[in-house]
């Protein structure tokens, strides 16, 4: 994970791409900055350049 915010977490998923995992795609789990985390692609959008993610497991 890169960034830890109220809202979710932002995670690399490319080298030059990130996606949130929103709170309620964490699944309640507690996360920490720098942590790995596996995700799943819920939603990629184009336009406005965001992946939306949740954690898998």
């Amino acid at each position: 994970m890169t960034k830890v915010v109220p809202f979710g977490v932002f995670v690399r998923v490319r080298p030059a791409a990130e996606g949130l995992v929103p709170v309620s795609g964490l699944g309640g789990r507690l996360v920490a900055e720098g942590q790995e985390l596996t995700v799943r692609v819920l939603e990629v959008d184009r336009v406005r350049r965001r992946i939306r993610l949740a954690a898998a497991g």
